[in-house]
């Protein structure tokens, strides 16, 4: 057996000298590692509908099954009146199938897979049969246009295709739809210029869409959120917590974007992106955090801000502290949540610095507290401001100590008049 398994591996040795440099970085949405997922299980599944062959037919998300198959019927309807049918789609499609397969990490579905037995799927399903892997392109993609294009509709106060009672696509619906929507939409293959409009909110203030080609949109997203500003993760590590830099004399104010990278450091104030954070953020912030893990050619600015600002919140007083400065604006969650959201999110990833930082804002910040009479006021501050019955005393001792030296004074001046 030994033997066989020797001369196996002597064989794939000689036929491939050199494999492609390349080949490695052809995939690009991957089954999360255990360890990723051990973190927050539920963030890297989708909640209302499946995009892609990872979840479909998931029992939870099999109700949608119908409303993706309308939407389909109704983006034929519409590449009708342009004279295209459907041939024209799986034409095109078809072009780019090798692709997309190899597009996809393990597509063989493993034993251990805990929705293995939900979908009935059996491994390599999708490899093998390339036509249902074709359909399922198709069908998600179409309906992936669907949503983006009734929404912008809906926005734009224009006339819907759909019904507005209609329970996706429908004016009425889309509040309470979009938004799961969004999430799970994350990780789809092929990008289109409606998602600009379809994150709105979230890439607004200054963010612009990238012109060079993303491979989904995911790291479309990624591109958008990082597309402004200069800070890069570098090897040195921020030791104060946002309550300890107002302290030491640090100002906190909104940067001009709300890019990730748009973190500066001049004189005396911290300039940091505004993050909204909503129910989706945390498993927004999980799927960037492990793309930028798992795509070796991609960086880590995502992963980059999300240190810096574990490193800024210590407790729920620095969360509240940067909320009085609008650098958090959270619409769930307490302190303590957001808090725990970061720490939670840092767990078993970690940071690649850049040796060759010019700006680099944390070793500006670390320099600044440093100096001697930064960490005075910081602790004079600390001493008897935190506690409000301290620095009562301390105003009673100066106004004693002023009071004296003033009777002081006038009985000099009246010993001196005589």
């Amino acid at each position: 057996m030994a033997e066989q398994w020797i001369l196996d591996l002597s064989r794939e040795l000689q036929e491939e000298q050199n494999p492609p440099a390349q080949e490695p970085y052809s995939k690009s949405i991957y089954r999360v590692p255990k360890i990723l997922t051990d973190v927050n299980s539920q963030a890297y599944k989708p909640k209302l509908a499946s995009f892609g062959p990872y979840h479909h037919n998931c029992r939870h998300l099999r109700p949608m099954e119908q409303h993706k198959h309308r939407g389909l019927k109704q983006f034929l309807r519409r590449i009708a009146r342009a004279s295209k049918t459907l041939d024209d789609v799986l034409i095109a499609m078809r072009r780019v199938l090798p692709n997309l397969i190899a597009s996809y990490d393990a597509l063989e579905v493993e034993d251990d897979d805990e929705d293995f037995l939900e979908r009935g799927s059996f491994r390599g399903f999708w490899v093998r049969e390339t036509d249902e892997f074709l359909k399922l392109m198709i069908v998600d993609g179409c309906f992936a246009l669907e949503i983006m294009l009734a929404h912008k509709r809906s926005d734009a106060g224009e006339q819907s295709e759909y019904d507005s009672h209609d329970p996706v696509f429908g004016a009425e619906r889309m509040y309470y739809v979009v938004a799961h929507l969004q999430e799970d939409m994350l990780l789809i293959k092929d990008v289109n210029t409606l998602i600009k409009d379809f994150y709105g909110q979230r890439i607004s203030k200054g963010l612009n869409v990238p012109t060079e080609q993303s491979f989904h949109i995911l790291d479309l997203y990624r591109k958008i959120l990082t597309s402004q500003g200069e800070y890069s993760p570098s090897l040195e590590e921020n030791t104060t917590s946002a309550i300890e830099l107002r302290n030491a004399g640090v100002s906190f104010c909104k940067s001009n974007t709300n890019s990730f990278r748009d973190i500066s450091f001049n004189g005396s104030i911290l300039s940091l992106p505004q993050l909204n954070i909503d129910d989706t953020t945390e498993s927004s912030l999980l799927n960037l955090t492990a793309f930028e893990r798992l795509h070796a050619t991609t960086g880590n600015e995502v992963i980059a801000y999300i240190f810096f600002m574990d490193w800024l919140i210590n407790t729920k007083d620095d969360v509240a502290l940067l909320r009085t400065k609008e650098i958090i604006k959270g619409w769930v969650g307490s302190d303590e949540d957001i808090f725990n959201m970061f720490n939670k999110i840092t767990k078993e990833v970690v940071i690649m610095g850049n040796i060759q930082v010019d700006m680099d804002v944390n070793k500006m910040l670390n320099i600044y507290c440093k100096k001697r009479i930064h960490r005075w006021r910081a602790s004079f501050v600390e001493t008897y401001f935190k506690n409000p019955w301290i620095f009562i005393s301390l105003l009673g001792g100066l106004l004693l100590l002023a009071l004296t030296i003033i009777q002081t004074v006038y009985t000099m001046l009246q010993y001196y008049s005589q």
